[in-house]
């Protein structure tokens, strides 16, 4: 090669490794919100047909125009059909009027089905279990700290990340962008691509690794992100939701608008992660508010507040069967098992109602994952202390009360749930958890909708009445908002059948308290005295004290002064 051309050719060797040097991208590309699907779970099911509408013999599944079909068990007005894999359903079939109340049991989830009629066909919609990993949505935030140094944070509008990790650092190379977070059972990352303006986050645990799309949010896009999509706010007198529960304005029954004050601080972080807030005055609907990107349709996990709906669920029981005494021994109600310690005959209902078998707390995972049989498992364990001595928080021991109430009312007892409890209420849609035994679980994992949560504090409100009926008798309302024990949290504070009974002050006054707690923030607090409900659901699970104090601020400095 002649000497003239080496300036040519280093000078295009220059060229070209300029042109291909990994450069570090802009950090201003990045700031902002972004958003996609880390999970998304798809129904086994889609939908289900019986048929014939007159006394139906064969059930259809369908999934994808897929079909699998089913013979009818029909006696005494009684639809049923089990498999060997846990698919189950149950019905109770009416000629006059025409009507069915059915569920679904898949994969230990049990849920309400609506049917309609078309031709000579029942067809109901079979919904996704609303479990935490369904329809997952994540936001990965990019901003700058004080001093101008990249930062990140993840969260959900499910529930708040808190509780598995936080990011310390992001770092760039490139494209490529490397987070330190603060759990090492847990890896991200992400590239940047700039020409698809998209992130690609790559999520890792002990359940796998997966790559997802993110797209970033426009600011007036926030909901979800943000519990409010603007800060402006204006109250508005709640829709009417049924034809059970009137609505009225804040005035009308003597609250304060200065209740109010607390809805412009939503977007502030301080009271991230509650997801609704509803309250009742004088059995009037007042105030309903729903946050990151929650709304009234959607159905929430209540968590242990469903414990105190299971003491009402038994009291509803009682009423159908007088045999039921709570001085009867847990161990009657379960004569197949062989339990050699003769003491725990002495285990009778109200212990597990006041949580004070004296059972052996147990541990839960190992009670779920490893054993078929939830209820041998906990009444296997050993007696530690004497029945109705000691007060000791047991979900296990919620087991316990499902043969109580299957047995006694001889019916499966996800559908005595709905159509003796529910559907009276006006609540058509329901999720709960069941055991591989075929019995629905007591203790939580159980989904509906706020407003339908609400209506529960306005039945023991109403001491056991709905719409003038009877629902549950009023003195088991009164027995069961007892106090029968001194609970450990809050401390020394008394305890029901399943409820916590308390004291907070309301307006300058000490007034009693009727309420059920749940994990991640979910609240159901009665206030008799001004015939008064407030309910919260929220996302803060297993943080503490996170879960009490963002929803127990709201309601001790905005809503309780605020009553007149």
């Amino acid at each position: 090669m002649h000497l003239k051309n080496y300036p040519i050719l280093i000078t295009i060797l220059f060229l070209f490794s300029c042109c291909n040097k990994k450069t570090d991208l802009d950090k201003t590309e990045l700031i902002g919100v972004w958003s996609g699907l880390l999970f998304q779970t798809e129904p086994e099911y889609d939908s289900i047909v019986l048929q014939p509408v007159a006394k139906p013999q064969k059930a259809t599944i369908y999934k994808n125009q897929k079909e699998k079909s089913f013979e009818l068990n029909n006696g005494n007005n009684y639809l049923f059909f089990e498999t060997e894999d846990g698919l189950r359903f149950d019905a109770t079939y009416f000629n006059d009027p025409q009507d069915l109340n059915a569920v679904l049991t898949n994969a230990l989830w049990s849920q309400s089905l609506t049917f309609s009629k078309a031709d000579d066909n029942w067809i109901s919609h079979i919904q996704k279990p609303e479990i935490i990993d369904t329809d997952y949505t994540v936001y990965l935030a990019f901003y700058e700290d004080s001093l101008g140094v990249l930062q990140a944070k993840i969260q959900s509008n499910k529930e708040n990340r808190k509780l598995h990790f936080e990011i310390d650092s992001v770092k760039i190379t490139g494209n490529a962008i490397d987070f330190d977070i603060t759990n090492d059972r847990f890896k991200i990352s992400a590239e940047f691509y700039a020409n698809e303006n998209n992130l690609r986050l790559s999520y890792g645990n002990a359940g796998g690794k997966r790559e997802i799309q993110l797209t970033k949010l426009d600011p007036s896009d926030f909901n979800g992100y943000t519990p409010l999509s603007k800060e402006e706010y204006t109250y508005k007198v709640p829709n009417p939701v049924d034809n059970f529960l009137e609505t009225a304005a804040l005035e009308e029954v003597s609250l304060n608008a200065s209740m109010l004050d607390f809805m412009p601080k939503m977007n502030s972080g301080r009271y991230d992660h509650i997801h609704s807030i509803i309250i009742t005055k004088d059995n009037k609907l007042v105030f309903e508010e729903y946050f990151h990107g929650y709304h009234r349709a959607y159905l929430h996990d209540i968590r242990s507040s469903f414990k105190s709906i299971s003491s009402l669920l038994l009291g509803k029981a009682v009423m159908q069967n007088e045999s039921i005494d709570v001085n009867n021994s847990i161990m009657g109600y379960y004569p197949e098992y062989a339990i050699s310690d003769v003491r725990k005959k002495d285990i009778t209902i109200h212990h597990v109602l006041t949580m004070s078998s004296g059972l052996k707390l147990e541990d839960e995972d190992e009670m779920q994952w490893n054993n078929d049989d939830w209820v041998g498992y906990k009444l296997n364990l050993p007696l530690e202390h004497e029945p109705g001595k000691k007060y000791e928080y047991s979900s296990g021991g919620m087991n316990l009360l499902t043969g109580v109430i299957q047995k006694s009312t001889e019916k499966y007892l996800p559908l005595f749930l709905y159509e003796d409890v529910l559907l009276p209420m006006g609540i058509k849609k329901f999720q709960m958890r069941t055991s591989p035994k075929g019995r629905g679980y007591l203790a939580g994992d159980f989904y509906l909708r706020p407003i339908d949560f609400t209506k529960f504090g306005l039945l023991v409100l109403n001491q056991g009445k709905w719409n003038g009926e009877q629902l549950v008798s009023s003195g088991w309302i009164e027995k069961a908002t007892q106090p029968f024990m001194q609970g450990s949290w809050p401390k020394n504070s008394d305890y029901g059948y399943l409820w916590r009974l308390l004291k907070r002050e309301v307006g300058g006054k000490k007034m009693k308290t009727i309420e059920a707690w749940g994990n991640g923030g979910q609240f159901l607090i009665i206030i008799p005295e001004i015939e008064m409900t407030i309910t919260f659901t929220g996302g803060n699970y297993n943080l503490f004290p996170e879960m009490e104090e963002k929803p127990f601020e709201i309601l001790e400095k905005y809503i309780l002064p605020a009553v007149e």
